[in-house]
């Protein structure tokens, strides 16, 4: 639950208010849950709220949204008489309730962001430092916050690790403001360094974005050709450092750190930074990720209009060539097997597409060549487009390739989803795109390496080859009017 007070007039009235993580229908109580969004962006979302609700209010109160509190509870914490900026919390010195001006909604937004949410004293002279005055801290003795667990059930992820960093960050936002006369003309700096597909999606969100907090984004500069590409409005800040891997050798955390290292205090000192790598729980709430990221970036979406899902600004563009032979380009390979499309299926595609007469293309399966597939590299950016090009369909999993074909170049994409969901990751659906899977129950279960109800390498969610080819030939008669 997220919560929060208005409190207006000489008689310092409350108004209570209660909202919930959206489920998908965006009504007026409930508010967009983006994995990539920090606990400080949900506190602005709920001032916002707060404040658009009730004009007049001179305080906003919002309760910590890492806890699961309702107003009703903030009522009693605060029958103290507030009357100013104030942080309250336990005696552990756990954030419970942040007590704003509401000049924080409307002239520093942004710095809500890099609130640390987990440490009361951090936040406290974070927000005295912005706003020029005395912050109160209120600390309730008989209180206290239990260790916060790597997920909850309200939905946040990597507990105590991931408020380590928060800390950082907020700490080095405090330092700015105390250090720095210049502090309210620096820039926001997104840390999103990897991966190549997250990094497709805060680019595209960055054009969809009315009121932007950030203008920058630390990234890996191994991606330097897919930023070019995609044309987000956000100036790179390269890491010379390689992208975290996949098989958790590396921490999130330490990778953090070592990248602090690598931008050094001439790159730091002059920036905000507020962390946008998963904060809540990947895979499981309803909305695209170029929604959750257009909400981390700064976007209020509250209509279910104003998704990307049904958002008709994308350029769709087709193969210009003659639809007969059909060629179609598969990208069947995950990097990992539970990732991966299974291989008896894919030769089963294959053959089948090219008993009717459809040539086909696999990015980076040589060993493919046997059942007919022509194998294609397309390890850069600009390799992939030329071989997109030369392709009327664009079949692929849940990464890069798929992302960037369907999300930047437009083209008619077919998505193979297996412990992943298309509605986080897919591609919006019109007739150039189509996602598939087989809708099990355990989907989406977000596994790394192995399927975790049946121990094995395949993800049994992929559907099976006849329902492959079947959208292959659909998209193809609807697209360009081919017939087998």
């Amino acid at each position: 639950m997220l919560s929060g007070l208005a409190v207006s007039g000489p008689d310092k009235r409350i108004e209570a208010f209660d909202f919930t993580f959206s489920k998908g229908a965006l009504r007026e109580t409930e508010i967009l849950d983006s994995t990539t969004s920090p606990p400080g962006r949900y506190v602005l979302e709920v001032a916002r709220r707060i404040a658009t609700a009730a004009p007049s209010a001179q305080l906003i109160a919002v309760a910590n949204p890492l806890l699961p509190l309702g107003s009703r509870q903030l009522i009693d914490w605060l029958k103290t008489g507030l009357t100013g900026p104030a942080v309250i919390s336990g005696h552990d010195n756990f954030p419970l309730c942040y007590v704003l001006p509401r000049r924080c909604v409307d002239e520093l937004a942004r710095f809500l962001t890099v609130l640390s949410t987990a440490d009361a004293d951090i936040d406290a002279r974070l927000l005295a430092g912005i706003l020029g005055e005395d912050v109160i801290q209120t600390k309730f003795p008989g209180l206290s916050i239990a260790p916060y667990p790597v997920s909850t059930s309200t939905g946040w992820f990597q507990g105590t690790e991931r408020q380590k960093v928060l800390k950082i960050l907020a700490t080095h936002a405090t330092h700015l403001v105390e250090t720095n006369p210049a502090w309210r003309t620096l820039p926001f700096a997104v840390y999103h360094p990897y991966h190549a597909g997250s990094i497709v999606f805060f680019s595209v969100a960055s054009r969809f974005v009315s009121t932007p907090l950030f203008q920058r984004h630390i990234v890996c500069s191994s991606y330097q050709d897919i930023v070019a590409a995609a044309g987000g409005t956000l100036v790179p800040e390269w890491l010379d450092q390689p992208w975290l891997p996949r098989d958790n050798s590396i921490g999130e955390p330490q990778y953090f750190a070592k990248a602090l290292e690598r931008l050094g205090p001439a790159t730091t000192d002059n920036m905000f930074i507020s962390f946008m790598r998963y904060s809540r729980i990947s895979g499981f709430g309803p909305f695209h990720m170029v929604d959750q990221d257009r909400f981390s970036l700064g976007e209020s979406i509250t209509a279910p209009d104003q998704t990307w899902a049904l958002q008709q600004r994308r350029t769709l563009k087709i193969c210009q060539q003659p639809p007969a032979p059909l060629k179609v380009l598969f990208h069947i390979n995950g990097g990992v097997p539970i990732k991966s499309y299974p291989d008896k299926q894919a030769k089963i595609v294959f053959q089948a597409l090219r008993s009717f007469g459809v040539e086909i293309s696999v990015i980076g399966r040589s060993d493919l060549a046997s059942v007919g597939a022509r194998p294609v590299t397309a390890d850069k950016t600009d390799l992939l487009l030329q071989a997109v090009q030369d392709h009327h369909i664009f079949v692929g999993l849940d990464s890069f390739p798929h992302h960037f074909v369907r999300n930047v170049l437009g083209w008619p994409t077919i998505g193979l989803f297996g412990a992943t969901t298309a509605a986080n990751f897919g591609g919006g659906w019109d007739a150039h795109y189509r996602s598939l899977d087989a809708a099990m129950p355990c989907h989406p279960c977000n596994g790394d390496h192995q399927c975790p109800v049946f121990k094995r390498q395949e993800c049994a969610n992929y559907v099976p080859a006849e329902q492959v080819v079947a959208a292959v030939l659909a998209m193809a008669s609807t697209v360009y009017g081919f017939r087998a």
